[in-house]
């Protein structure tokens, strides 16, 4: 795994962990612009194309 997938993965599951919070999901939402978003989600897509390669 790249360091920068290895980054991606830590920053993703802190979205999980925020969302568990109140004061940290007012705050994630106004941080989740469209673009935001959609980079977010283009990102996903890339790892989700490189694990399913290394089965």
């Amino acid at each position: 795994m790249t360091d920068e997938y290895s980054d991606w993965l830590d920053e993703i599951t802190s979205f999980n962990l925020n969302a568990r919070y109140d004061d940290y999901k007012r705050e994630f939402v106004k941080l989740c612009t469209p673009e935001y978003t959609q980079g977010w989600i283009d990102k996903i897509k890339i790892i989700r194309t490189w694990i399913k390669e290394q089965l």
